[in-house]
């Protein structure tokens, strides 16, 4: 069963865009230099990649030219760049982080496959959407395989954010970004928020405030939906509330499910199996 939506999970603020949260919440340790040419990004990222990254890290450098941030590729790394200030986001990942993403991309294929439905729904992974002001890197999205009247087939339906406790406002950040950039075509956001040094685990799923797009001037309100906690104690996992991570079927396809269609939804087992893979990554 979903959590209730309401005004005190709202998490927009009309008083600076998304674009420009998503630079201002990075964590504390966030590495910051100078960007004007791509072999100094690069060694710059290189030189962080050999340092011991337990889950990830964020770089952000200033003054890149536009030209280099819309060619500029690196394994292991999520970008994001702000057209307006020339500032680029680098997230350097790990095998925390990709065990995360994609044990949830996981799940979401195996329901998918037993509706035989992987061939109406197409996985694209990290790539780079343009936004108003901004491009980024999703690290999982999905899109539908064929066309859908009136909406915009550059966005995902359905996003994978993963992050640091310590970046939770950043990820917040991010699947506002997602949300009302796409102007509602992106239609669920699962931010997963992993603890540095405790087995703890946040998986959240945001959407869009319903109520908020039924005025004439609809608003893009980003809303969670869904808060699951997984912890371990011991050998005992624990999932807080113990209930299925929920990704409606028409959030994911663009149309009604037809039974025996249904909607995704990925146990607290599931979950704890995945929490300890994550785990496993960062020798907790």
């Amino acid at each position: 069963m979903l959590t209730t939506m309401s005004r005190h999970s709202d998490m927009s603020d009309d008083s600076d865009s998304p674009d420009v949260k998503c630079f201002q919440e990075l964590p504390d340790d966030t590495y910051e230099a100078i960007g004007s040419e791509a072999s100094a990004i690069r060694k710059i990222i290189r030189e962080q990649q050999d340092l011991p990254i337990k889950v990830m890290k964020y770089l952000r450098f200033t003054n890149v030219p536009s030209t280099i941030a819309e060619k500029f590729s690196s394994s292991s790394t999520r970008h994001m760049f702000s057209y307006d200030t020339r500032s680029m986001i680098i997230k350097l990942v790990t095998g925390a982080h990709d065990a995360a993403s994609r044990g949830l991309f996981g799940e979401v294929q195996n329901v998918v496959r037993d509706m035989t439905l992987h061939r109406s729904i197409h996985p694209v992974g990290s790539k780079r959407v343009r936004g108003v002001s901004s491009s980024k890197e999703a690290d999982e999205s999905w899109v539908p395989t064929q066309p859908v009247p009136g909406r915009d087939a550059k966005w995902p339906t359905v996003v994978v954010e993963v992050g640091v406790s310590e970046s939770y406002r950043k990820l917040k950040a991010d699947a506002e970004w997602w949300l009302t950039n796409s102007r509602g075509d992106v239609k669920l956001v699962n931010i997963v928020s992993i603890n540095r040094k405790t087995p703890n685990i946040k998986f959240e799923t945001v959407c869009l405030d319903i109520s908020s797009l039924r005025h004439q001037r609809p608003r893009y309100v980003p809303t969670i939906r869904q808060s699951i906690t997984t912890s371990r104690r011991g050998a005992q996992i624990t999932t807080s509330p113990a209930v299925a991570l929920t990704i409606e079927f028409e959030e994911l396809f663009c149309c009604q499910p037809v039974p025996p269609e249904h909607n995704i939804e990925i146990s607290p087992d599931q979950l704890g199996d995945i929490s300890s893979d994550i785990w496993t990554e960062q020798g907790l």
